[in-house]
Formats: structure tokens, C-alpha cells, sequence
């Protein structure tokens, strides 16, 4: 029997993670040396940080569930629920093994879309439901209830499994298990896996059945079973995994229903009912209401003289559903009760007595029992009413309604993330019938006399009613609000969870309504004016054969692609001289997001390019003129822009002053210098974390045309700036909605076909001995270079294929050329200081000894310095002249070499670097530190011989020194 390569696949699946996990399916990032993912056989795994793999030894584990393994072979068959010899294999199929030794790498997968490696089997093939597995490897509980998914037709879709006992000392858990299809080898196989978004409801054969009835929607399966038996008339169904997915569900089948939302009793619950809510309103539901948990808290169900009644203490405790009510003895009929109370549907009016009475009312009567709906404006009973001429406010005794303003919504009661700052939304149009939106702080209602209340909303646009009584009534009508709505303060735009927020619209699914707290200006900057037509038309396709345009239109698609792939921060420098067309590049790249007052300066305080990058988080920032910010703070703005996080400030009693700001964005820098020329006006130095962060480009193509390569159909390189500056006034705006909109819908697929582009970057530009630094910078570039070619696969640009690609490939060439070097700066940084030391100071600092000296060696007598050389001011040591190798040796005397030479340097770091370029001779058994008895110095010594630090003229090249005019 052949066995199989167990150890070259391990080590091969180790040194290919990356590819392997994504052939795997799974989501995954890297933290240094740890690789952490999402843990797809565990339903409540929703986010990093739990699973972790060490990147080094393979070795992993799953510390929520305890699972865990010492390779990659075992991670493989725990992921897909089979042996590590069928594990083995597949590996070794992947990565090209054959008899233990690797074939030739994959090619790398092209733009814009990657094969998936599994697909999900729907509906579940009948052969296979006897094969369904009975138990769960790596997990001690048995299966003890399966909970099926069908479609509308009851073919089965997924299994959710019930296992008991649970990992950990839990008492239970819950898994999906469905079947799917490897595209490799055509197999099929169960697996305990979910499906991908979005998951189809419980219920949906129910749901076809019965297409009239109305629906009760419950948080998992057990509830909606039980509240199938406590409301029959209903149909009751469920969407996968809990709380935390309702954004995940397909809730399109409840299109047209009538619908009622049975919360779980905590806060998780309240929060996903609100997100159901929102998703039912998109999705078109007829009717939305939601269970009343009060009565529930405040009654237990009773029985007298065989009819059901009411009795008080009820027992509803947190996180209760309605298999607890099941379980508690309530029925249809006692539920029924509560609703003739009023005390059963939200928004249902109460009865006037002050207090529920004890039930005794038969069910058929309680049954007959309607409640009114909720009257319009501020609720029931209000003396509000709201049209559309505006906010009208009438009592009994009025013979007339008072007119308060112009129409006004409110939409929701917002709060920020930490639950505080709490305030309203409203909505309202301005006399040139412009749509604003205001979030009004609660402590502004209650200042005094809500005059900063009146005065908001009369700048916006509001019209208000005369005199005082409609100021009164206006706060009144604020303060009177009800409603059960909940929307989000966030401070920057981008990604949250799934959702694109930009100032103006929210792309993608959220658990509740996102609103961005931003200055009207900046709302103003980011608005769409035009068509995308007419954008590619005007402006993108004279980026084609351009490298500088459409490279910082590129970068402009590749803010948003950070938060897909948990990149970090970073920007590019255009530089040069004045009058290139550096600013049009900036105000191009501007346009995918918004008009001229998009572009920003470097004209501001640290303090203030915070708040700027934090609004422009997930999007593109672009700072003009970089002459305009001081130079003694340029370095610090630069790591501060690149690492993503603003200063943590002390209060007065020394604790933290107020949320640190954060973001992620790609940013663009323009100006006639480079940002090392700034620091040197201030004498500070260039670090390479600087470098690295913001990516210096000359701004010149170098064809004669300033930053174009081309001139398309303009007569000169003015003619087309001046072009594009007409068309960013005229379109912008629409390319970054076009794109982040298809972006949301390709983000779980997109991470692994940017990786994969990633490294094929990389290895068409680099070298593999490249430092680290070097790659990272190419990372930037590459990221640029795939946001444009998606944008135009996905046919926002305009563009053919390849065009960003090579833009990308042409900068960064330039990049490098102009580093000089794809090695380490900081260690080129040191050797120069170290070069510098030596051309300054060769002849004035260190003694010429005389070649005679040497042969003087061996009879005994001390060396002397030639007495014709000038005299030697402040010595750092001696030279000489190899007659040999025809170097000049430098004889540094080791305080000297530790004081001068390598001031502000770290000493062993400068000898490991010289020793490296052949420039640091030394002896066996002294360190870095050659003893010779050619100096002065060695006559003290009892040994006859002198500690020196011998630097060698190889620092300056490879080849030998030349003669030096005195013969040195």
C-alpha cells in the first residue's frame, strides 16, 4: 500500500496558508505572525478573534468551541468534516504534489472574478438524506433535534442541528449542516457548514401554502414552532442564526404579507426586531407590527369554570420567547385576552380603565374585541397633526387649527454606538424644496426655551408659524414624539459591519438605520452632479494611456477595497515643480467621490486633520499643497494619517477626554517638494515608516506634457488640466456610488481574488530578495491597481482592460527608481551617514602612516606617522594603503568610531551593515574590532597591539581605491 506524503504536504499547506484557506472557503486576516478566521462549522461564529492558526508551526485552535490541531492537514478535515488521508489528498491535489514532490505553481487567477472552490447543492438531493451524518466530529454533544429549511415546493435546503451537551459546560449548541459540492473533484458531501447570504426563512412551505395568512416572526426555530401553536391563524416562520444575522436572511417571500414581529425579551431581541422591521419595509410587507411583551410580564394564564382567564404575577423573564410562553401554559386563547386588553399587539390603544382587571371574559367575545390604529402626528390623542402643508396643532376648544411649520418628520429617536448622545431625526424641505436632515440633540430641547432648537432648524430652511405660541407648539410637537424607531449617530463614513455609509445614502444591510453627524459643507462636498455617462465621458477616458490620472483616479477606488481586505492606512505624494498639473491629479481623483469642495489642504493643525480623517474614513482623502503645513509637525501628521488613530487626550482629572478618533483611508498628497525636503527644512530626518506610509511619485511623466503622457484630442497639456477642472465642476459623485454599490454585493468574494492579484504584483515588480519594505510599498500600488481594473470590470471607468494595472506597474516603477533601492531605507539611511562621515572627514581626521611602517613590524620597532603628512586637527585614527588590495584603511580609534562615526546610530547595527558591504575587516575572537600593531597607540598596549575599528574603502564601491595624490 503506497502511503501518502503526509509531511511534504504539511509543510507545503504551512508555507501556502493563505491559498489554502481560501480554497477552504473561509474568511480569514493576518495579525503578525497569527492568522485568525471564522470558524465556518460554528453558526455563532460572527466575528475575528476566536479562531486563531500560528502562521510559523500550523498549529491551531478554536478557543470558543476547544477544537484544535498541529497542522494544516488537520485543520483541512476539520473544516470539511472528513479523515486527514482525505484531507492529505485534496491538499496534495491542490498545491501539485506528486510522489512528495511539489509540480509547478498554479497560474495566477486573472481579473475580475475568482472560481468559487465549493458550491452549496440546493435542493438537497433525495439520495442524501439517508447519508445525513449523526454526529459532529471534535464535538462531545449528541444530535437531538434537526430543524429543516425547505424551499416553497418542501424540497429541504439546510438542517439546522440542536446538539446537547454543548462545548465548554454549555448545556447545548446549534449547527448548520448542509451538502456541498467541491468544483475540484466533483464530490459531494455533506458538511456542517451554512449557506451563503442571504439564508432562506424556516417556514417558506408553510408560507406557499398559505399565502393569505398572516405571519409571526420569531428569533429561532423552537419559537417559531411554538408560536406556529399559540397563534394558528398565523403562519410562523424564523431566519437563520439569531440576532446578530438578521441582515444575512432573504425576507422577499414576506413581500405583500401582513406581518407580526415576536421579539425575544432582552435587548438583543428589541434590536433585531427593529432590524426585521427594517428589512420587512424594504422588502415590501403590507403591514408591520410587533408582539407587546407587557402583558406577558404583568398576567400567567388561569382557567375558571373551564373558560381561560388572566390572573396577575406573570413570570416573563430575560431572554424569554414563545416556546417559554408555551412551556409557562399559555394558549391561543389566552393570548387572545391579551389582545382584547389591548395588551398584545405594539401600538394598540389601552382601555380606559387605569388598570387591567382580572380577565373573565369568554375567548369568542375577547376575539371580537378591535382595536384602533394610532392616530397621525405625535401619537394617540395627540392634538398634533401632520400633512402635507405642514404641522397643524387643534384642541377641542380651538375653532381653528394653529399652523406650526411646514412639514416635519421625525424619523427616529438616534444614539450613538455607546448608547448616549441621544437625539431626534427629522426630515423636512427648505422653500427651494431641498431635502434636509437634522440631528437634533435632546439636550438642546431641553435648554432654555429650545432657542438653538429654533434657530437649526429656521437656518436649514424650516418655515415657521408666527409669534411665540408656534415656537412653543413647534417644541412641544418635538418633545411629544413616540415612535418606536432607532437610527445611529456614527462620526465617520465607510464600512460599518456590512453597510457603505456615505452622507447622503447607506449601501448595504444594517441591524438599524446609520446617520452620519458631518458639517452641512462636507454633506454639500460629496453630493452627485451629472450622470456616470457623462463622467467617463468628460473625464475617465482621458486617464487611458495616462499613468499619473489614472493611477490617482484608481487610488480613489481603493479607499473603500481597505476595510474589504483590513488593509491599513497609507497615501502617495505627487511632487514636483509648479504649474505640472499636481492639483489636477488630486481633483480628478476627487471627482469618483464629489466636486471641488471635495479637495482638501495641508493647511491645518494635527488636531484638525483628524476630524478630517476620520469623516473621509473608507473613502479617499486628498491634500493639497503640502507646503502649507508646518514642516516641524509634517513627519507626525504623516504616521498619524498612515496608522489610522488620532491622539489620546487627558481630561482634567487625567483620564481619557472623549472617544479617540479613528479611521481607514487611502489619501493623496501633492506639492513641489518631497515630504524628506520638508523635514530637512525643520533638520529633521526621513524615517522609513514616513516613507512607507506616504509613497513619493514624481508627478512628471516625462514626456514633455507635465503629468500626461498623452494629450488625446487637446492641443497641449494646459488645454486638457483646464479640460478636466471644467468636468470635476460638472460630474462627480456618481462613480464612487456606482462602484461601492456592486462593491457590497462582491464583498464575501472579493478578498480572495484580491490576494491572489496581490502576489502576482508583487512578483512581477519586485525581486525576491526585496526587502520588506519594498513589498509593503508594492502591496499599496497593487491595491491600486486592482481597485481600478474591478471599477472597470465592473464597468464604472470606461476603461479597457489592464489600464489601471499598468499605470500601477509604471509609478511604482518610478517609486523605486527614484528610492534608489529595494532594500531597507534605514539601513542605507545609516551606511550614508556613515559614507558622509568619511568623504568629510578622510584627510583632515585621521593620520597618514607611512607604508614603510609596516615592514618595521617585524623588527621590533613601533610604527611612526609619515612627519611630511599635513597635521591632524581632532584625530579620529589613522590610514593607509593597502599595497595589496589597494584599499585605503581606516584605523577608527573605538571611542571615536562610537562617538562621532555612529553618533545617534546603534554601534553593532553600523557593524553588521559594513560587515555586510565588505567594509569592516576585524579579527577572530574581538568582536567587531580588529587588533593591529601599525598604530601609535599599540606601544602602550602590553600586548603590542591596538583594539581599532578597520573600515575598509569598500564602503564607497566595489572596486579598489585610488591613489591618493600624496601617495597615501
Amino acid at each position: 500500500m503506497k502511503l501518502l506524503p503526509f509531511e511534504p504536504v504539511k509543510a507545503a499547506a504551512l508555507a501556502a496558508l493563505p491559498r489554502v484557506l481560501d480554497w477552504a472557503g473561509v474568511h480569514w486576516k493576518q495579525v503578525h505572525h497569527e492568522i485568525q478566521m471564522i470558524n465556518p462549522t460554528r453558526s455563532n461564529d460572527d466575528g475575528y478573534g476566536s479562531f486563531s492558526i500560528n502562521a510559523h508551526s500550523g498549529v491551531w485552535a478554536d478557543f470558543a468551541s476547544g477544537d484544535k490541531g498541529g497542522d494544516v492537514i488537520a485543520l483541512v478535515a476539520y473544516l470539511k468534516s472528513y479523515g486527514q488521508g482525505e484531507a492529505c489528498k485534496d491538499l496534495a491535489r491542490l498545491l501539485g504534489i506528486v510522489n512528495g514532490e511539489a509540480s509547478a505553481a498554479v497560474a495566477p487567477m486573472p481579473l475580475p472574478a475568482a472560481a468559487p472552490t465549493t458550491e452549496a447543492v440546493l435542493p438537497i438531493p433525495a439520495a442524501l438524506m439517508g447519508k445525513m451524518p449523526r454526529s459532529k466530529p471534535h464535538h462531545p454533544g449528541k444530535p437531538v433535534q434537526f430543524w429543516r429549511y425547505n424551499n416553497a415546493a418542501g424540497q429541504p435546503l439546510v438542517f439546522v442541528v440542536r446538539l446537547e451537551p454543548g462545548q465548554n459546560g454549555r448545556s447545548k449548541d446549534y449547527f448548520p449542516l448542509s451538502v456541498w459540492k467541491d468544483a475540484d473533484s466533483g464530490k459531494t458531501a455533506w458538511r456542517w457548514k451554512n449557506l451563503n447570504a442571504p439564508r432562506p426563512l424556516y417556514g417558506l412551505e408553510r408560507l406557499a401554502a398559505r399565502p393569505d395568512a398572516p405571519v409571526v416572526i420569531c428569533e429561532g426555530e423552537k419559537a417559531a414552532d411554538a408560536a406556529g401553536q399559540l397563534l394558528p391563524e398565523h403562519v410562523a416562520v424564523c431566519w437563520m442564526n439569531g440576532a446578530e444575522a438578521v441582515a444575512k436572511a432573504d425576507f422577499g417571500p414576506l413581500a405583500g404579507r401582513d406581518c407580526l414581529i415576536w421579539p425575544d425579551h432582552d435587548q438583543p431581541g428589541r434590536e433585531a426586531a427593529q432590524a426585521v422591521a427594517r428589512a420587512l419595509a424594504k422588502f415590501g410587507a403590507a403591514r408591520v407590527r410587533q408582539v407587546q411583551l407587557d402583558g406577558l410580564s404583568q398576567y400567567a394564564p388561569g382557567s375558571r369554570d373551564g373558560q381561560p382567564t388572566l390572573r396577575e404575577g406573570g413570570n416573563w423573564q430575560d431572554g424569554d420567547d414563545a416556546a417559554d410562553a408555551l412551556a409557562a401554559g399559555w394558549t391561543a386563547d389566552h393570548l387572545a385576552l391579551l389582545q382584547a386588553q389591548g395588551m398584545w399587539i405594539a401600538g394598540e390603544p389601552q382601555p380606559a380603565a387605569t388598570a387591567p382587571q382580572v380577565q373573565t371574559q369568554p375567548v369568542k367575545a375577547a376575539k371580537a374585541a378591535q382595536a384602533a390604529q394610532p392616530s397621525q402626528g405625535g401619537g394617540i390623542g395627540s392634538p398634533f397633526k401632520l400633512a402635507e402643508a405642514g404641522v397643524f396643532f387643534q384642541t377641542e376648544d380651538m375653532d381653528a387649527p394653529l399652523w406650526v411649520c411646514s412639514r416635519l418628520d421625525i424619523l427616529a429617536r438616534t444614539r450613538d454606538k455607546h448608547a448616549g448622545s441621544w437625539g431626534l431625526l427629522v426630515r423636512f424641505a427648505d422653500p427651494d424644496h431641498n431635502q434636509k436632515e437634522w440631528n437634533i440633540p435632546s439636550e438642546m430641547l431641553a435648554s432654555s426655551e429650545g432657542a438653538e432648537v429654533i434657530k437649526g432648524l429656521l437656518s436649514r430652511g424650516l418655515l415657521l408659524g408666527a409669534g411665540p405660541k408656534a415656537r412653543q407648539r413647534l417644541l412641544e410637537y418635538l418633545g411629544r414624539y413616540e415612535g418606536g424607531e432607532r437610527a445611529t449617530i456614527v462620526p465617520r463614513l465607510g464600512w460599518h459591519q456590512d453597510a457603505f455609509l456615505l452622507p447622503d445614502t447607506q449601501l448595504g444591510p444594517s441591524a438599524e438605520r446609520l446617520v452620519f453627524e458631518a458639517a452641512q459643507k462636507q454633506r454639500e462636498a460629496m453630493q452627485c452632479a451629472g450622470t456616470l455617462a457623462d463622467w467617463q465621458q468628460q473625464l475617465a477616458r482621458y486617464c487611458v494611456g495616462n499613468s499619473r490620472l489614472a493611477f490617482s483616479v484608481s487610488t480613489a477606488f481603493a479607499g473603500p477595497l481597505l476595510g474589504v481586505m483590513g488593509s491599513e492606512s497609507g497615501g502617495f505624494h505627487f511632487y514636483g515643480d509648479s504649474s505640472q498639473g499636481k492639483t489636477t491629479l488630486l481633483q480628478a481623483a476627487a471627482s469618483v467621490f464629489g466636486g471641488p469642495g471635495y479637495l482638501q489642504t495641508w493647511r491645518a493643525t494635527d488636531n484638525s486633520l483628524e476630524a478630517i480623517a476620520s469623516a473621509y474614513s473608507d473613502c479617499l482623502l486628498p491634500l493639497d499643497e503640502i507646503h502649507q503645513c508646518d514642516p516641524r509637525i509634517i513627519g507626525e501628521a504623516v504616521y498619524m494619517l498612515g496608522n489610522g488613530r488620532g491622539k489620546s487626550r487627558a481630561n482634567d482629572k487625567g483620564g481619557s477626554r472623549g472617544a479617540v478618533a479613528e479611521w481607514r483611508l487611502m489619501f493623496l498628497s501633492s506639492g513641489e517638494k518631497t515630504l524628506a525636503a520638508h523635514l530637512a527644512e525643520a533638520k529633521k530626518d526621513m524615517k522609513a515608516g514616513m516613507e512607507i506610509r506616504m509613497l513619493a511619485v514624481q508627478a512628471d511623466a516625462g514626456q514633455g506634457f507635465g503629468l500626461f503622457d498623452t494629450l488625446h484630442d487637446k492641443a497641449s497639456g494646459q488645454a486638457l488640466s483646464d479640460h478636466i477642472k471644467a468636468a470635476v465642476a460638472q460630474q462627480h459623485g456618481s462613480a464612487a456610488r456606482a462602484f461601492i454599490e456592486r462593491l457590497v454585493a462582491e464583498k464575501e468574494d472579493l478578498p480572495a481574488l484580491i490576494r491572489q492579484q496581490l502576489a502576482r504584483f508583487d512578483s512581477e515588480a519586485l525581486p525576491s530578495a526585496a526587502h520588506g519594505q519594498a513589498h509593503r510599498a508594492a502591496a499599496r500600488f497593487a491595491l491600486v491597481a486592482i481597485a481600478g481594473e474591478l471599477a472597470s470590470a465592473w464597468g464604472v471607468t470606461g476603461w479597457p482592460k489592464g489600464t489601471a494595472w499598468q499605470a500601477a506597474m509604471t509609478c511604482f516603477g518610478d517609486w523605486l527608481k527614484a528610492r534608489g533601492t529595494s532594500g531597507n531605507r534605514e539601513d542605507e539611511a545609516l551606511l550614508a551617514k556613515v559614507r558622509l562621515f568619511f568623504e568629510q572627514h578622510g584627510e583632515a581626521r585621521f593620520t597618514r602612516l607611512s607604508n614603510e611602517s609596516i615592514l618595521h613590524e617585524h623588527d621590533g620597532h613601533a610604527p611612526d606617522p609619515d612627519d611630511h603628512a599635513p597635521k591632524t586637527i581632532s584625530r579620529c585614527g589613522y590610514r593607509l594603503k593597502d599595497k595589496v588590495s589597494g584599499l585605503i584603511k581606516y584605523y577608527v580609534l573605538p571611542e571615536s568610531f562610537r562617538a562621532e562615526v555612529c553618533a545617534g546610530m546603534d554601534v553593532n547595527r553600523v557593524c553588521k551593515l559594513l560587515t555586510a558591504q565588505g567594509a569592516l575587516e576585524v579579527t577572530k575572537g574581538a568582536g567587531n574590532m580588529l587588533q593591529v600593531r601599525t598604530t601609535p597607540e599599540a606601544k602602550y598596549s602590553k600586548s603590542g597591539r591596538a583594539k581599532v575599528y578597520c573600515i575598509t574603502s569598500a564602503l564607497f564601491g566595489d572596486g579598489p581605491a585610488q591613489e591618493d595624490s600624496d601617495g597615501a
